[in-house]
């Protein structure tokens, strides 16, 4: 007789299951994590938001008082690089601005895009002449769109002269 080891059994020899490489299951980690991580920053941080188009104009009412019989034009100044507008007309044509001022008795309407504090007044004569000019504070609130997305906002100061 033969001899035999304990626990080995005659019959066909098992096959061993391959073993994949080490890189292989730190790759699968590593893309793991980069799908949960382009999932979740975008809405961790806000994005993902659909806001429609941002060129909406919000405006500015000035109600002047005090001696301004005088004034034919109001101007507006919403930053510091930003020059007076609307531009006052000028030339043989004498035409107007694209988007001009309206006008009810001492209360002008202006209209703003992107307004910003604090905002330059400027109040000038019929030959363009600055009567007077200040810098003020306004509380714009917002009257459209979302607290999200934004949207148009309305304001209202009254300027004595």
């Amino acid at each position: 007789m033969g001899e035999q080891h304990v626990g080995e059994e005659p019959g066909p020899a098992r096959r061993r299951r391959p073993r994949p490489p080490v890189w292989v299951g730190t790759a699968a980690v590593v893309v793991g994590a980069l799908v949960v991580v382009a999932v979740l920053v975008p809405r961790l941080a806000g994005g993902g938001r659909d806001c429609p188009a941002i060129a909406y104009s919000s405006t500015l009412e000035v109600v002047l008082s005090g001696d301004s019989a005088a004034v034919a034009h109001l101007q507006v100044r919403t930053g510091d690089d930003e020059g007076w507008q609307p531009p006052v007309p000028s030339g043989p044509d004498m035409s107007g601005p694209a988007n001009p001022p309206s006008r009810d008795g001492d209360t002008w309407t202006l209209t703003l895009f992107d307004p910003t504090n604090p905002i330059g007044l400027r109040a000038l004569d019929e030959a363009g002449h600055v009567l007077a000019q200040t810098e003020r504070a306004v509380d714009m609130v917002r009257v459209g769109g979302s607290e999200a997305c934004g949207g148009p906002v309305e304001g209202r100061i009254g300027w004595t002269l």
